[in-house]
């Protein structure tokens, strides 16, 4: 895959998304995300598009297939269409992970990965939500992990970041702590 290839593809196809479509942003994200988790259970349909011995004419159709019997919308369906003729669908996740990001900044959205050793309450999602949202000044969406290994308290991870609550990692501090007393 090319990292260079998908944000370049990314970005174009969010400015052309914007012009087009602006009020629409939300449905084509859907759209491109919906087609990510197919392409994701076809590994071997995108191996497919990119074998150089099919012929250009035969991805289309294949494309055209997908577009007309998936109800795809005419932006994304050329989409396809330009990723079939460039031999480029092997870059779609690349290309959606980009567009998304670019959604999520022109919208003030972010994700954040909060694992726990147990499930959360919904009062307790929301008063995460809050607080981070008060943090990071974006309006904040929680991806739940459930993670025994942690025992207690709480791990969030947004982008590059990591705030560690968690009892393991108290734990393995304290741990440190007492080794380099004892040494």
């Amino acid at each position: 895959m090319n990292d260079k290839a998908e944000k370049v593809y990314g970005e174009a196809f969010f400015e052309l998304c914007e012009e087009q479509n602006e009020s629409g942003l939300k449905d084509i994200l859907g759209e491109l995300e919906s087609l990510n988790k197919v392409f994701a259970d076809a590994p071997e349909f995108v191996k497919l598009m990119g074998t150089p011995t099919i012929s250009a004419d035969e991805k289309l159709s294949l494309c055209k297939d997908i577009i007309k019997t998936g109800g795809v919308s005419e932006l994304v369906g050329n989409l396809l269409c330009v990723l079939a003729e460039r031999s480029r669908i092997n870059c779609f996740n690349g290309i959606v992970k980009t567009f998304k990001e670019l959604y999520n900044e022109k919208f003030k959205l972010a994700e954040i990965t909060v694992t726990t050793s147990s499930p959360l309450s919904d009062k307790m999602k929301e008063q995460i939500a809050e607080k981070m949202s008060k943090i990071i000044g974006k309006t904040v969406t929680i991806n739940e992990k459930v993670e025994e290994g942690i025992i207690g308290g709480i791990i969030i991870d947004y982008g590059s970041k990591r705030y560690d609550g968690s009892v393991r990692a108290r734990l393995s501090a304290l741990r440190d702590e007492l080794g380099s007393v004892i040494a």
